[in-house]
């Protein structure tokens, strides 16, 4: 008995970071998709996805445009976002900004990621924010997190996070994935930092 108690303490844990690891690839896999997809429309309309919120909608305006020019009805979600909705913020900068020529570097600046609704946003450090279990109601908007140039930023709960082995999936504007972790895009930098990867540098 002792002897399945200890196998069992040490074959649990592995075959759980396997599943986490499993579905941190099927979140890459699936936000190349989105990438190419928003590469697509970019590269069609000379333009960044305007950002409105829009309550009472299945799924967020970007989302809704994007598949426009897609050939897959499937929508696209993390598959470890626990909170009721598709798990994958729009950065709201990037609807401020008007055109893609508007952005300086686009290998380097974020334009999706993780995203949901955390627990503690004074929290200084990006990798240290936890997200909340659960929601009362969907709570996440039209599906985008917020940065720190934007009013309200510091009591804002929605922001990008760590769902992934201590890192996020992101997509930049010109359309490659990676994971990184949520420090990496430099959310507690101010805009111009050459480290916001959140700006449009």
């Amino acid at each position: 008995m002792v002897v399945v108690g200890v196998l069992t303490a040490i074959i649990l844990p592995s075959l759980n970071k396997a599943r986490l690891k499993a579905s941190a690839v099927q979140c890459v896999d699936q936000f190349r998709e989105l990438g190419t997809v928003f590469a697509k429309y970019t590269s069609e309309t000379d333009a960044i996805i305007p950002v409105r919120d829009v309550k009472n909608e299945k799924n967020p305006p970007w989302q809704r445009k994007l598949k426009t020019y897609s050939n897959s009805d499937a929508p696209w979600s993390c598959p470890d976002c626990r909170q009721g909705h598709h798990g994958i913020g729009y950065n709201h900068f990037m609807g401020e900004i008007g055109s893609i020529d508007n952005v300086c570097k686009p290998s380097a600046t974020v334009a999706f990621g993780d995203a949901g609704v955390i627990s503690n946003p004074l929290q200084a450090n990006p990798d240290l924010w936890i997200e909340k279990k659960t929601l009362k109601d969907n709570g996440f908007g039209s599906g985008v997190f917020l940065v720190p140039s934007m009013k309200g930023w510091k009591k804002s709960s929605r922001r990008m996070v760590n769902r992934h082995l201590g890192r996020s999936s992101v997509i930049f504007v010109d359309g490659h994935a990676d994971s990184i972790p949520a420090s990496a895009v430099g959310f507690q930098y101010k805009k111009g930092h050459v480290r916001a990867l959140w700006d449009n540098q």
